[in-house]
């Protein structure tokens, strides 16, 4: 039997919002609400609604705004497949061809203020390269999307990213050494600019329940916190307070475990000269 769409608690909660918000953001130079509501044909303040998600944009009027904020290609695909799928009655499935689960994940990593990721096998999605994420992604939506959960999670000052990075996420060399040199700066940026905190789980230490796979823990200030579980596109969002809790107790081991960021930064320089040809 057919699922029944599910209601949208909020719509601070849509995608089509964060997804328009980090376009806007990610323009150079930024364009006035003013600026864009000239060009779409609307007031500041209907643009600054659709920004937050307090009011939805039509189709067409997602369409114009692909126009004043110079959104194309996939990006601008994937935008206007989000604004077919929403209205104010419903919540949004099939978000660039994923599961609901998937789409309430996006959802939960837009709405939390911290956010600690255990990655034993490979670089996290919201640290990782174009280059690396084409590939061990399938689809260049998915890359697309991956850019701007980045760009909206690192351009919201209140939002606290921690990741525990297993030692083969660095050893498995993706894409080969060229990819792998860029993602390894990518890191070290990240750690410099501390819009990431990423410390280095090394291999040999005693066993922990982190061992069973990787996860995502998110917090807010209003609730108990979640935690996602994903696997080659499928997702699944854990709420019960007492699992979550179970996954807080393993977040404490790994924090045991995991090498200092000033350790984690020495080992990356390490790396990334091992990645870099020597000078003739």
């Amino acid at each position: 039997m057919p699922r029944r769409p599910r209601a949208a608690t909020s719509l601070h909660d849509q995608p089509l919002a964060s997804l328009l918000r980090s376009h806007w953001l990610s323009r150079a130079p930024r364009p006035t609400t003013r600026d864009i509501g000239r060009e779409v044909g609307v007031s500041h303040a209907t643009i600054s609604r659709w920004l937050d998600g307090t009011l939805l944009p039509t189709v067409d009027q997602t369409k114009a705004l692909a126009d004043a904020l110079g959104v194309t290609g996939q990006a601008r695909a994937d935008l206007l497949q989000v604004a077919e799928w929403v209205n104010p009655n419903r919540g949004t499935r099939g978000l660039f061809g994923i599961s609901d689960r998937a789409a309430d994940a996006l959802k939960v990593e837009h709405r939390a203020t911290t956010i600690v990721e255990w990655s034993p096998l490979r670089i996290p999605d919201l640290l990782q390269t174009d280059a690396y994420a084409r590939r061990i992604t399938d689809e260049t939506s998915g890359v697309t999307s991956k850019a701007e959960r980045q760009n909206a999670l690192f351009e919201d000052a209140r939002k606290n990213y921690q990741v525990f990075l297993g030692l083969p996420a660095l050893t498995w060399r993706v894409g080969g050494v060229n990819v792998m040199t860029q993602q390894v700066e990518r890191l070290i940026d990240a750690l410099d600019r501390q819009s990431a905190i990423v410390r280095l789980v090394l291999e040999g230490s005693d066993w922990h329940d982190g061992r069973l796979g990787g996860f995502v823990l998110y917090d807010r200030e209003d609730d108990d916190g979640a935690v996602l579980i994903q696997h080659l596109g499928a997702a699944t969002i854990l709420t019960d307070r007492d699992i979550v809790r179970r996954y807080r107790r393993v977040q404490a081991e790994l924090d045991q475990l995991a090498l200092k960021p000033e350790e984690t930064r020495q080992r990356l320089d390490g790396l990334l000269r091992e990645l870099r040809p020597p000078s003739p």
